[in-house]
């Protein structure tokens, strides 16, 4: 029986009975999306890839608390993504430090203007840009994509009315584009 289909929540029901088939069908859909909020998380290829899979293996174990009355499948789905990478994160940050600073300064001899091998901005421009934003700003940013917080979790932590933050994350954002595009 094809699942393709069947609706996210539809899916969620079927994981929750057991069928590992709902399950790869959820994969076959979301793996792109969650690599992808690793990656604008700023993690690793490799760091990327055990997010996916802990995040998956935790719809797995989770899908009977799944409530469609509370939210869509797809926010669920984006949810625990979201979270799973964000624990990553901290886990990461928990690790000592080597004693040895790498040093910055190689990140200027990637090749190309101000781009490293796979096309990203290389992270000396990014800070150079932030450190031009206004300090309001530059925490609206680092809260919600450094940190990884969602917007309500973001906007409880800095004390903040929710559209507020968003409006200071556009405006961030909008600048933070601008100050690069002119670096």
């Amino acid at each position: 029986m094809s699942l393709e289909a069947f609706s996210d929540e539809a899916l969620l029901a079927l994981a929750a009975r057991g069928e590992e088939a709902a399950l790869k069908e959820l994969f076959r859909r979301y793996a792109g999306a969650f690599l992808g909020l690793a990656r604008r998380m700023g993690l690793d290829a490799a760091s990327r890839e055990d997010v996916v899979q802990e995040a998956f293996s935790k719809i797995w174990q989770k899908a009977r608390e799944f409530d469609p009355r509370r939210a869509s499948a797809r926010a669920w789905l984006l949810a625990i993504a979201h979270h799973t990478t964000v624990d990553h994160l901290r886990r990461l940050e928990a690790r000592p430090k080597p004693l040895e600073p790498e040093e910055e300064a190689e990140a200027f001899d990637l090749p190309g203007v101000g781009l490293d091998e796979e096309g990203h901005l290389n992270r000396i421009r990014l800070a150079q840009a932030l450190k031009r934003l206004s300090p309001e700003e530059r925490e609206v940013i680092e809260v919600l994509f450094y940190q990884g917080y969602a917007h309500q979790e973001a906007a409880l932590r800095l004390g903040l009315p929710l559209g507020t933050l968003k409006t200071r994350a556009r405006r961030a954002l909008a600048r933070l584009k601008e100050e690069l595009r002119e670096a």
